[in-house]
């Protein structure tokens, strides 16, 4: 039976998507890569990732370099050059590795980090006409990070704002680096009682913003003064919010 592609969102550190299409197996390439995240700087200009076909028959993979959008538009999803990838297409037998490099193609940027999403998949095996079942086609979304050559500040401005839909606590990243938020905590500052507190992990590149609508994670939160908390892979960050919204 054919079914639709399971589509990616660009929420965890490193993601498994399937893509379903008739062949005569019933369960995707167990296919593992490491590392799940690549770093590059005007040090560390080219990283290296093993790619390890953990099943026994051999697989096509193809390798491609993406924007990563500063929006969560789909749409705004397109390939990129910005950064040197090799190889792009490689057959992967039974339990073989693969090297796959990622490497800068010019200078490290001067002030703000750049993000890109590299993205590894199977090639769908071309399909006899009497094949039946289904086979899963893995297809893993690692993002890439370029340091810029000024120091990484990671700041965040977190307020509570009003829309139509009510009270929404909102985390902009108004450094020069990316922060993965693990964790948003809220608690009224006059007597510290915990009014919402909830995991996140959220990637927050530098200029974008998340918004969580209160009332879905803090239905209670009926006072004034808040201290904001965000818990990132690197460092925490906590500020006095007021909620000024009916």
């Amino acid at each position: 039976m054919l079914r639709s592609s399971i589509n990616a969102c660009f929420r965890t550190l490193a993601l498994v998507c399937f893509a379903i299409v008739i062949t005569i197996h019933a369960q995707a390439s167990p296919i593992e890569i490491s590392p799940v995240k690549v770093d590059l700087s005007a040090k560390v200009r080219v990283s290296a990732l093993t790619v390890h076909n953990l099943g026994e028959d051999e697989t096509v993979m193809q390798v491609s370099l993406m924007h990563w959008p500063t929006s969560e538009d789909l749409v705004a999803i397109e390939p990129s050059i910005g950064l040197l990838v090799t190889p792009t297409t490689f057959r992967l037998a039974g339990g073989a590795q693969q090297i796959v490099r990622v490497g800068l193609s010019g200078a490290a940027p001067l002030q703000t980090e750049l993000a890109y999403r590299l993205i590894i998949e199977e090639v769908p095996p071309v399909l006899e006409q009497d094949t039946t079942g289904m086979r899963l086609v893995v297809r893993h979304d690692l993002p890439v990070f370029v340091a810029p050559a000024a120091r990484a500040l990671r700041l965040v401005t977190m307020q509570i704002d009003c829309s139509p839909t009510g009270a929404e606590l909102r985390l902009f990243n108004s450094g020069n680096s990316h922060l993965k938020v693990l964790r948003l905590a809220l608690k009224e500052s006059t007597t510290g009682a915990t009014q919402g507190d909830w995991k996140a992990f959220d990637y927050l590149l530098p200029g974008t913003e998340k918004r969580w609508l209160l009332s879905t994670v803090a239905p209670q939160a009926k006072a004034k003064g808040y201290t904001a908390t965000a818990y990132t892979e690197n460092q925490t960050f906590s500020a006095e919010v007021q909620n000024q919204c009916p």
